[in-house]
């Protein structure tokens, strides 16, 4: 069960987006599925009211490209699986290199440091504890009927015991078609038959604003209620996704909000911000046009503990909340790690570095070893 270092990472960072969706995940004869240890299903806990789950271990928007992708992760041991977050029109993102190692050397980043400056590098990391990625992609998306056929094929992967969300963000062209555009991409979800539905307001590696909404809890709230009014009827509950903030009365409103709008999880966090550059010249790395990226891998995981205590601490304060999920992502690499996110307060911890990294961490989880 041991994988890296000595196999790569099943995203080939050497090759684009479109060439992972097509022919990835990429793995060697090495690799196998392994037979799991299941829960007694009496066991198994309520997501969301849409489904009964095996265990609170998934997969956020990010890694899953497509149903060859999502089939992998469910495979693998991870029940909350995120299909790749998909947008209303055919979107190019950033061209390659979309992911680089990163020099992190205080270990752990502050969210107080996000924003801050670190260095790329061409030496891969020599555990998994020294993980440290940047990733940059701009939320690329495929055509409307690819995603009709490919959502429904993904679903079909999904076992009795597990759930698939289907990742959604607005693509900002002007002010009066954003809402209208989060609209349309909501409609592709609904008619590929998603069961569950998250918006991401967090995304960092986009230049127009559908990327950090989640500073504004009274966007939140407009768009979020429009989406619940589309959804509900439909029996689909909406999850929004957001990312790390330092005022805490703020993120207290932002998820009283979302609770007003009818949200009934919220998904956090995303990559903190930074600038990446190269040690030497002081160069962005990933080209003048890209000056900030995601940072993500092992570095973040305080930052994202950090963030599940405070929502906990929210939810606990505010019994209007009560009801609120949370479903957790941020630096788990090893599997004794889902437990620390779980114990914090999360009700479903997830990762994405650490499955591209280690195919096996889920297994390893459910199977104690």
């Amino acid at each position: 069960m041991n994988w890296f270092p000595s196999e790569k990472p099943i995203y080939d960072i050497t090759k684009s987006w479109e060439e992972n969706l097509e022919k990835g995940p990429f793995y060697s004869d090495n690799y196998k599925v392994l037979d799991r240890k299941w829960k007694p299903r009496e066991e198994w806990t309520d997501f969301l009211g849409v489904a009964k789950i095996a265990s609170p271990l998934g997969v956020p928007a990010g890694p899953l490209l497509n149903s060859q992708w999502i089939k992998f992760a469910a495979e693998a041991g991870f029940d909350v699986v995120t299909y790749k977050t998909i947008r209303s029109n055919p979107y190019i993102g950033h061209p390659v290199p979309n992911v680089l190692y990163i020099d992190v050397p205080q270990g752990q980043i502050d969210k107080s440091e996000s924003g801050g400056v670190l260095h790329a590098t061409n030496v891969a990391p020599a555990s998994l504890e020294d993980l440290a990625i940047t990733n940059s992609f701009g939320m690329p998306s495929k055509d409307r009927q690819y995603l009709y056929e490919d959502i429904k094929l993904a679903n079909s992967y999904i076992r009795d015991g597990q759930v698939m969300i289907v990742s959604i963000t607005g693509t900002a062209s002007s002010a009066h078609d954003f809402m209208q555009d989060f609209v349309d991409v909501a409609n592709i979800a609904i008619e590929s038959g998603a069961k569950v539905v998250e918006v991401n307001y967090s995304c960092p590696n986009v230049c127009t604003g559908e990327g950090q909404i989640y500073h504004n809890p009274d966007e939140v709230y407009r768009i979020s209620k429009t989406l619940v009014d589309m959804l509900q009827p439909r029996g689909i509950p909406l999850v929004i996704k957001v990312g790390v903030m330092d005022d805490q009365a703020k993120m207290a409103r932002l998820f009283s909000r979302a609770h007003e709008a009818g949200v009934a999880a919220i998904a956090g966090i995303n990559t903190l911000s930074m600038k990446i550059t190269d040690a030497a010249t002081g160069e962005p790395s990933l080209g003048a046009s890209r000056l900030t990226s995601g940072v993500c891998g092992a570095p973040i995981r305080s930052a994202a503990l950090d963030w599940v205590h405070s929502a906990r601490n929210i939810i606990n304060n505010n019994p209007q909340l009560n009801n609120m999920k949370l479903i957790a992502c941020g630096g788990i690499v090893q599997p004794q790690h889902f437990d620390d996110f779980l114990q914090a307060g999360a009700d479903v911890a997830t990762c994405a570095t650490g499955l591209m990294w280690d195919p096996y961490i889920a297994m390893k989880w459910h199977n104690k070893l």
